[in-house]
Protein backbone atom coordinates (compact mmCIF):
# COMPACT_ATOMS: atom_id res chain seq x y z
CA UNK A 1 0.00 0.00 0.00
CA UNK A 2 1.45 3.31 -0.86
CA UNK A 3 1.69 5.80 1.72
CA UNK A 4 -0.11 9.34 1.26
CA UNK A 5 2.92 11.18 1.33
CA UNK A 6 4.23 9.04 -1.11
CA UNK A 7 1.37 9.73 -3.58
CA UNK A 8 1.94 13.17 -2.96
CA UNK A 9 5.39 12.99 -4.20
CA UNK A 10 4.56 10.89 -6.71
CA UNK A 11 1.79 13.35 -8.30
CA UNK A 12 4.03 16.68 -7.24
CA UNK A 13 5.38 18.41 -10.18
CA UNK A 14 9.92 18.70 -10.31
CA UNK A 15 9.37 22.77 -11.26
CA UNK A 16 8.02 25.60 -11.24
CA UNK A 17 6.08 24.70 -14.77
CA UNK A 18 2.95 22.83 -13.58
CA UNK A 19 1.65 25.16 -11.38
CA UNK A 20 2.27 27.60 -13.78
CA UNK A 21 0.39 25.94 -16.00
CA UNK A 22 -2.33 25.05 -13.84
CA UNK A 23 -3.10 28.62 -13.40
CA UNK A 24 -2.91 29.62 -16.86
CA UNK A 25 -5.84 26.52 -17.63
CA UNK A 26 -7.48 27.87 -14.73
CA UNK A 27 -7.71 31.25 -16.26
CA UNK A 28 -8.92 30.23 -19.45
CA UNK A 29 -11.84 27.97 -17.74
CA UNK A 30 -12.87 30.81 -14.91
CA UNK A 31 -12.89 33.38 -18.01
CA UNK A 32 -14.88 31.19 -20.53
CA UNK A 33 -17.47 30.33 -17.61
CA UNK A 34 -18.01 33.89 -15.98
CA UNK A 35 -18.13 35.09 -19.33
CA UNK A 36 -20.93 32.52 -20.04
CA UNK A 37 -22.53 33.28 -16.97
CA UNK A 38 -22.81 36.95 -17.48
CA UNK A 39 -24.29 36.09 -20.94
CA UNK A 40 -27.35 33.85 -19.29
CA UNK A 41 -27.82 36.65 -16.33
CA UNK A 42 -27.55 39.93 -17.99
CA UNK A 43 -27.81 39.19 -21.50
CA UNK A 44 -24.77 40.56 -22.47
CA UNK A 45 -20.85 40.36 -21.58
CA UNK A 46 -18.86 42.62 -19.33
CA UNK A 47 -15.18 41.47 -20.49
CA UNK A 48 -13.24 43.90 -17.83
CA UNK A 49 -14.56 42.58 -15.26
CA UNK A 50 -15.02 38.98 -16.35
CA UNK A 51 -11.10 39.15 -16.82
CA UNK A 52 -10.57 40.91 -13.79
CA UNK A 53 -12.42 38.13 -11.62
CA UNK A 54 -10.37 34.94 -13.47
CA UNK A 55 -7.06 36.99 -13.17
CA UNK A 56 -7.64 36.53 -9.38
CA UNK A 57 -9.24 32.91 -9.13
CA UNK A 58 -5.87 31.88 -11.35
CA UNK A 59 -3.61 33.69 -9.16
CA UNK A 60 -5.31 32.40 -6.37
CA UNK A 61 -4.82 28.77 -7.55
CA UNK A 62 -1.53 29.49 -8.62
CA UNK A 63 -0.49 30.74 -4.44
CA UNK A 64 -1.94 27.55 -3.30
CA UNK A 65 -0.24 25.63 -6.02
CA UNK A 66 2.68 27.29 -4.64
CA UNK A 67 2.56 26.63 -0.91
CA UNK A 68 1.64 23.30 -1.46
CA UNK A 69 4.72 22.90 -3.74
CA UNK A 70 6.84 24.93 -0.91
CA UNK A 71 5.33 22.50 1.64
CA UNK A 72 6.33 19.14 0.01
CA UNK A 73 9.74 20.20 0.60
Amino acid sequence: MVSSRAAVRADGSSGWMDPLMRAVKTLVVAFVVLQAKEWFDAGRFDTPATLVDAVLIAVGVFLLEAILKLARR
